[in-house]
């Protein structure tokens, strides 16, 4: 992956299509791995960003690729929660502001439609 695609911390626009790229071939790759384990393959704790989009950019994408795949996936987390555990930084990883305002660019990325049970 190109070292710049995310310099300031999130995907950069003009880097769309390499981010891209790097999300299907490290989701093909885990599924593949999956499949070969005979496991599910479920991704956790992705998209802590911040601005809108850049944040909604790697959001879809990688959402849309493990949606191609039917793999199961989660956003990082509904509120912030002051987590110890996280250098993303404030606002980041929730999808309220610190005000209680919600960050619409991430609900509107999340909200899809998903398969309940089979």
């Amino acid at each position: 992956m190109n070292p710049k695609a995310c310099s300031g911390g999130e995907p950069l626009p003009e880097h769309a299509e390499s981010c891209k790229t790097w999300h299907e071939a490290k989701l093909n790759a885990r599924n593949k791995d999956a499949v070969r384990l005979g496991i599910p393959l479920f991704i956790t704790e992705f998209g802590a960003c911040f601005n809108d989009g850049p944040c909604q950019q790697e959001i879809n994408q990688l959402a849309d690729v493990a949606d191609e795949h039917l793999i199961g996936w989660a956003y990082w987390q509904l509120k912030t929660y002051a987590d110890l555990t996280t250098s993303a930084g404030t606002n980041s990883e929730g999808v309220y502001n610190v005000d209680g305002t919600l960050q619409d660019f991430k609900v509107k990325a999340l909200a899809r439609s998903f398969v309940q049970k089979t």
